[in-house]
């Protein structure tokens, strides 16, 4: 089972969406592939602890309890669940780890780091408190009443932040030139300063938001053809987004889309709740 929402209205320029992994999976291991992904996240753990496996022959290792995640630019790890799964996740709008905890975004990009060691004991207390209440709608309000905390008292979110939203709001389909305009900055500056706030380059970060645009558009509406979709997402033509699916997934569209139920569907079922 798969629960989302989003976070309180005074949280929604910094979070995205709250969601919930409930699952008993008995003796049987489930793969998850882990793609590429725009947003940061931090996720916690209660039930068995998933096991992560690197795709560069690093081996496997346990989950933190509290993990930070950054955003993914290629699919690097796998996640094994078994057993009782239990997790809760708040998933960030661009320069939302930034402006809530002072962690630079490119610190972050393609790499996990236990929690508590990076944002401090706050998070482990958080953890159980969280882990003292059963249900997704009090698991929120726990992390919509510990989030207010740390609310910035000016806004927070930088030119580079609204940049990477209009990324989204636009599917990725749009000009790296444009926004630097808009911006009121020359290409290159713009790109060095958007890496270093955003923590991806904007033209692979726009990539990998169209990609996902891709997936959000099957799952919401699973006999739509590919066709279709790369027509609507601007891709040149079919093969284009195959590329594009290989490289950011590792896999075909068809193949890839029926494996990651846990990054798309808490988005689409987050939208208009709450």
């Amino acid at each position: 089972m798969i629960l989302s929402c989003r976070p309180a209205p005074a949280l929604r320029r910094l979070i995205r969406y709250y969601y919930q992994v409930e699952t008993h999976l008995a003796d049987r291991t489930a793969v998850q592939p882990v793609p590429a992904r725009s947003p940061q996240a931090i996720e916690f753990m209660f039930g068995a602890a998933y096991e992560v496996r690197r795709l560069d022959g690093g081996g496997t290792r346990t989950a933190y309890p509290i993990a930070l995640i950054g955003s993914q630019t290629f699919r690097r790890v796998d996640l094994l669940m078994r057993g009782t799964v239990d997790a809760f996740t708040i998933v960030f709008q661009p320069g939302g780890v930034t402006a809530l905890f002072s962690v630079p975004a490119k610190e972050l990009t393609n790499a996990d780091f236990e929690g508590e060691a990076v944002l401090g004991r706050g998070v482990g207390e958080l953890l159980h408190r969280l882990g003292d209440v059963s249900s997704f709608a009090d698991r929120a309000r726990v992390a919509d009443d510990y989030l207010c905390t740390k609310l910035p008292r000016h806004d927070g979110i930088s030119g580079m932040s609204n940049a990477a939203r209009s990324v989204l709001s636009g599917n990725g389909c749009v000009r790296v030139s444009d926004l630097a305009r808009h911006a009121g900055l020359g290409i290159r500056q713009f790109e060095r300063r958007f890496r270093g706030e955003i923590g991806i380059a904007p033209k692979l970060y726009a990539r990998i938001v169209r990609f996902e645009a891709a997936l959000h558009r099957k799952a919401s509406a699973p006999l739509t053809r590919w066709t279709e979709i790369a027509y609507a997402l601007g891709y040149h033509d079919q093969m284009h987004m195959v590329h594009d699916f290989n490289r950011l997934s590792g896999d075909s569209p068809t193949a890839i889309c029926g494996q990651l139920d846990m990054f798309v569907h808490p988005e689409l079922r987050s939208a208009g709740r709450r």
